[in-house]
């Protein structure tokens, strides 16, 4: 194979390839073939026409760009193999030079990714702060009441009045709200626990006194992080009616009601297994805390040339994630919700650029680490990973499942942890 390297910096690399003549008669002689295959002329089956006659049907031109596509491609993928080039974007092809009886010759240019020349890792990793893991009696106390009201018996309370800790059923609606807000319009049916409403400030406060079937406006905060662009609480106006007041009688904590949970025998028992359960939420969330942190003293120290293409990439990902929340949480398209809040999807864009380079820089990071250490996950461990969860669902759903997609998930993820145990982390 026979190419020249005209260009190679820090984002881009265009290389030159030519192609002997004789190797473009083999190329052109199969692209003839391949249409000899699906040529049909009276007297003759399909694909059996002699390739005397069946060049009289099949115009040069066709049959040349036929094989300029099949070398190129092939050119193209031995080259990547020969040079370990990390391309991170399709090649652009210029024709230079096709011409029957003559050499083929073409440039290919793509975005590349180039080595990062990385601190010393293990120094940095080990310099981590690393906090203790406790649970305090409080927590399992919390959590104890949270599954002692999961299993509460209620009762209407008829005529009296509501306060914190019954459970409301209310009708609420916006009067008076932002745009944003406008799928929160007309009346909601909603219910829950006084004192554990999240979802309008001031609600809770509102209903507190009132009585079934009573009505009142007040004033109170939603609170919302879609898209990070707009403030964290913005105040509206609302109306509330309550449809029922129910008391909840919680149950004795005793070794009888923690034996109905049918996993226990003793509330002991029951709390010690909660503080488990805490200590490892605690420990998952601490090792994350560590890992970010090591990620990004890292970053620090690392000087970047990120390719266009990953960028552009990153802040797809961004929008698209954010097409699917607004979606889901408000029911809307993303046009609408652009209309909503009074911007452009080039001002959200241009919002998600700086997120995207933060995590483009995290991702480049850990790419590096991977390739200067060879850690990579094993096929027999992606094999393994892949086939545990592909077991969990049913033959039906499994044909629903994009396994490539899973494969490439299960490898980026088993890989990530190894690189994290390699820095003790």
């Amino acid at each position: 194979m026979k190419y020249t390297v005209k260009e190679s910096d820090s984002a881009k690399h265009v290389v030159e390839f030519e192609v002997p003549v004789d190797e473009v008669e083999k190329y052109r002689g199969e692209a003839l073939a391949s249409f000899i295959e699906e040529l049909e002329l009276p007297g003759f089956r399909k694909g059996k026409v002699p390739s005397s006659m069946a060049q009289q049907y099949v115009s040069d031109e066709k049959v040349l760009a036929e094989a300029a596509e099949n070398i190129v491609s092939r050119y193209w993928r031995d080259y990547l193999k020969e040079t370990s080039l990390e391309a991170v974007s399709q090649p652009e092809i210029q024709v230079i030079k096709m011409a029957k009886g003559n050499p083929f010759v073409f440039t290919a240019s793509v975005e590349v990714l180039r080595d990062l020349e990385l601190p010393d890792i293990k120094k940095i990793a080990s310099e981590i702060r690393k906090e203790e893991i406790k649970v305090e009696d409080q927590e399992v106390d919390d959590a104890v009441s949270w599954l002692r009201t999961s299993r509460a018996i209620l009762t209407d309370k008829e005529d009296q009045a509501a306060e914190m800790g019954d459970y409301v059923e209310i009708d609420i609606s916006l009067i008076e709200a932002p745009a944003l807000f406008d799928h929160m319009k007309g009346v909601q049916r909603d219910a829950f626990i006084l004192g554990k409403n999240n979802v309008i400030g001031g609600l809770d406060e509102a209903v507190v006194g009132m009585k079934k079937e009573e009505e009142k406006e007040f004033e109170g905060t939603i609170s919302q992080s879609i898209d990070k662009v707009q403030p964290e609480k913005i105040s509206v106006k609302a109306k509330v009616k309550v449809i029922s007041v129910q008391k909840l009688n919680l149950p004795e904590i005793n070794d009888e009601w923690v034996k109905s949970l049918g996993r226990f025998e003793t509330v002991e028992e029951m709390r010690e297994d909660i503080k488990k359960g805490l200590i490892e939420e605690k420990r998952v969330a601490e090792s994350n805390r560590q890992r970010i942190e090591v990620i990004d003293k890292i970053v620090e120290k690392v000087k970047f040339e990120i390719p266009s293409v990953l960028l552009r990439r990153e802040e797809d990902n961004l929008m698209e994630n954010l097409k699917e929340r607004v979606n889901y949480e408000m029911n809307i398209d993303l046009p609408k919700y652009f209309e909503q809040i009074r911007k452009t999807e080039e001002e959200v864009r241009a919002d998600f650029k700086k997120m995207a380079e933060e995590r483009m820089k995290r991702f480049l990071v850990l790419h590096q680490i991977s390739k200067n250490e060879n850690i990579l996950a094993s096929e027999e461990e992606v094999i393994k990973k892949v086939n545990e969860l592909l077991s969990q669902y049913p033959g039906e759903d499994k044909s629903k499942i994009d396994v490539e997609r899973v494969r490439y998930m299960v490898f980026d993820e088993i890989t990530r942890e190894k690189i994290f145990t390699f820095l003790g982390l």
